[in-house]
């Protein structure tokens, strides 16, 4: 998989679709990065095993609807991959636009050792069980953020930082 390119948009399917979410792991409000509405196909979308955010995964004929963010800084994406922490890398993908182009843009992966739990996430399931106590343990993280350590990989952080919330490696 190719590594997204700096100027390329993101597509986002899981807990970044989510507004206030987004905020706070820029660190800034979002009027300054473009959003609308995007989708892949031939992957769905499941948990992490044992946790409350997904991953994607190849289906033939699967769909995934999320969003595709533009316009984000060299710092955006620095933090978007602390964010994101060792469970996620980031490569490519094709992604569907709003007015039906298809468009490469980057996006953020499990990697093979990381364990899928089939059942399907939604957004709004996660946004009324999990939003309210994922957000303080959110600005914890973020608050944990130093720009000055980072480099352009987020300075990502250990399977066992504070307030990290993770899934769980496979075995193999």
């Amino acid at each position: 998989m190719k590594a997204a390119g700096i100027s390329m948009p993101m597509f986002f399917f899981g807990t970044l679709m989510d507004a206030d979410v987004l905020a706070l792991v820029l660190g800034h409000s979002l009027d300054a990065v473009r959003t609308e509405p995007a989708l892949v196909r031939g992957v769905r979308r499941v948990h992490v095993a044992g946790r409350s955010y997904p991953m994607l995964r190849p289906h033939p004929g699967g769909r995934v609807e999320g969003h595709l963010v533009g316009g984000l800084t060299p710092l955006d994406r620095a933090r978007l991959a602390y964010y994101e922490g060792w469970e996620y890398d980031v490569g490519t993908i094709a992604a569907i636009d709003s007015a039906g182009r298809m468009v490469t843009a980057g996006i953020y992966v499990c990697p093979p050792q990381i364990q899928a739990d089939e059942r399907v996430w939604r957004l709004d399931r996660w946004q009324s069980v999990h939003k309210s106590v994922y957000l303080p343990r959110l600005r914890l993280l973020m608050d944990g953020f130093d720009p000055a350590a980072t480099g352009n990989d987020g300075a990502k952080r250990p399977p066992m930082a504070p307030g990290a919330m993770r899934g769980r490696r496979s075995a193999g």
